[in-house]
């Protein structure tokens, strides 16, 4: 069986939260190698280990980790920028909506928007619309 990463499993901890969303967009855990489609959101680690790791941090009786503060850049592709702008708003709105379960149930926490809504750049003829937001956060990574 392979192992996953710290980072895979937080790309589908927040492409599960997503997909429940009822976004009506495809969402992507990474750019797809033949680019995303033009109603689309695609979530791409921007920065990991952005702050030295707590050494030795107990995180129950039994288990000690590393805290990682990552940085996730979240793209959101429509038509039209209304449309872009809405689907921002339900980006936004399933993050914080579902900041509890992303703490409890994926050890995600302190979830926080950095940077945006801002535009990014378009792919002419392609998609009109492309809306960058930047989501700081910090999960944990158990040592033995």
């Amino acid at each position: 069986m392979a192992t996953t990463t710290c980072l895979q499993d937080v790309l589908t901890a927040f492409k599960t939260v997503l997909d429940s969303a009822g976004l009506d967009v495809k969402v992507h855990e990474e750019e797809p190698y033949e680019g995303a489609e033009q109603r689309s959101v695609v979530l791409t680690p921007a920065a990991g280990h952005t702050a030295r790791p707590a050494l030795g941090l107990r995180i129950s009786s039994t288990t000690r980790a590393l805290e990682e503060h990552c940085t996730l850049q979240i793209s959101c592709f429509f038509d039209d920028q209304p449309n872009c702008r809405a689907l921002v708003d339900k980006v936004n709105q399933a993050l914080f909506d579902h900041a509890d379960e992303l703490e409890r149930a994926y050890d995600i926490h302190n979830l926080k928007r950095t940077l945006g809504p801002i535009p990014g750049p378009v792919d002419a003829g392609i998609r009109e619309s492309h809306i960058l937001m930047d989501f700081e956060f910090y999960t944990h990574r158990a040592v033995s």
